[in-house]
């Protein structure tokens, strides 16, 4: 692939239909990190307002990853290569950077959660054999999501459609039979949540969603039209947001299960086959967007490397990284600060592209304010971190994409 991945594809070599677009979003967010979402803020603010968040927020923060799709379509080119026209090419290499560790990061995380589900679930249906050890499913998931991202995106669409698929049906099964047992059980009454609690619950659901934005554009730019690439994307990820953020909320409060994981619930229903489907293809389809965006994030940076090896080292590394869980007692922190950096900078690519679509945002001058913009939301990001603890993800994109229309406004007047 080469220097290709830093330039435009043309519509007669796009591979992905409306229906592509959704499948691969579907999977994406189709992990266990979407569930336990929902089962952290599931006992904070009970299920009635958790719903009612988990059904707004997912909306409002898949209709924003939506807008970045339809500026990767009309470009053709990736999350990161975009915010060259926006934040400069030295600021567009800052955050490729930082993306590329913190895919690789979340990569590990999850790919450690996953075989560790895996391994609980063949332990009920082998017992303690060589395929119930959490190291062999690291390993397993690992060479598989590596090996499959080797093969590139304009392969991906059979495979896809085939695995993601797949993965819903089983979703479906799954999500109605545990929705049946929690919903028998008794359900105790909670108070109402404070306001501050709600917002944090809000902040959290749309964290999430901008969380996926840097990653965006690496697909919708193979999408054949804009309407697939917005609908699908927007779509793709919400639907199944719905889902698995209240399988997520349920579990934690009905069943108190930790962090709403309900792997262990599924498996007492006679489940076990069930979660290891879903646990082994999941794995694959949300880990595939991670480890190929952080390849495409680092070309932008150094775009002479060759992708294969690319893939091959950050698979290593993340399947490394997994097979040592104590090291994300350390990370895992640094990685949620790494993500306030892209809260910002979202704004601005949105704001640049539709905002200031009739102004100078392709000039240099353009630039510095991007630049200026990301730097300034980033700041007010960390504050209201540092010293509110939630909120920062509402108020940095909002702030910041004031800042920067305003700012836009001014130097488009002289």
């Amino acid at each position: 692939m080469g220097e290709e991945v830093l330039k435009p594809i043309p519509r007669s070599k796009r591979v992905f239909k409306g229906i592509d677009v959704f499948l691969l979003w579907a999977g994406g967010n189709t992990c266990l990190a979407t569930i336990f979402t929902g089962g952290i803020i599931g006992p904070k603010l009970g299920i009635l307002y958790s719903i009612a968040i988990i059904l707004i927020g997912s909306t409002i923060g898949g209709f924003l990853l939506g807008l970045v799709a339809l500026l990767g379509e009309r470009k053709g080119l990736p999350t990161m290569v975009l915010t060259r026209k926006v934040v400069t090419t030295r600021g567009s290499y800052i955050a490729s950077i930082l993306n590329a560790i913190q895919l690789i990061g979340w990569t590990s995380i999850l790919l450690y959660a996953s075989a560790e589900a895996a391994a609980s679930a063949m332990e009920t249906l082998l017992g303690e054999t060589v395929l119930a050890n959490t190291i062999v499913w690291v390993i397993v998931i690992g060479v598989v999501e590596t090996v499959y991202t080797l093969i590139g995106p304009k392969r991906w669409v059979l495979c896809q459609r085939i695995a993601v698929t797949t993965l819903i049906v089983v979703l479906c099964y799954e999500a109605y039979a545990l929705f049946n047992y929690m919903l028998s059980q008794p359900m105790s009454l909670t108070s109402p949540p404070s306001h501050a609690d709600v917002l944090w619950g809000f902040d959290m659901v749309l964290a999430t969603a901008v969380s996926w934005a840097p990653l965006v554009a690496d697909y919708s730019r193979l999408a054949k039209s804009s309407l697939g690439a917005i609908i699908g994307t927007w779509w793709g990820y919400t639907t199944t947001s719905y889902v698995l953020y209240s399988i997520g909320t349920l579990a934690a409060v009905i069943t108190g299960a930790y962090l709403g994981d309900p792997t262990q619930v599924a498996i007492s229903l006679g489940l076990s086959a069930v979660v290891f489907i879903f646990i082994a293809i999941s794995a694959v389809t949300t880990n595939l967007l991670n480890l190929y965006s952080a390849v495409v994030s680092t070309m932008n940076v150094f775009p002479k490397t060759s992708y294969g090896n690319l893939v091959i080292f950050f698979g290593t590394i993340s399947t490394v990284l997994a097979a040592f869980p104590v090291f994300f007692i350390y990370f895992e922190e640094f990685l949620y600060y790494i993500g306030s950096v892209f809260v910002p900078l979202i704004a601005v690519l949105i704001i640049h592209y539709i905002y200031g679509k009739k102004k100078i945002t392709t000039s240099r001058s353009a630039e510095i304010v991007g630049l200026i913009s990301w730097i300034i939301g980033v700041l007010i990001s960390g504050f209201v971190i540092e010293n509110i603890g939630f909120g920062a993800t509402i108020v940095a994109l909002l702030t910041t994409a004031c800042i920067d229309a305003l700012l836009l406004t001014i130097i488009s007047t002289k």
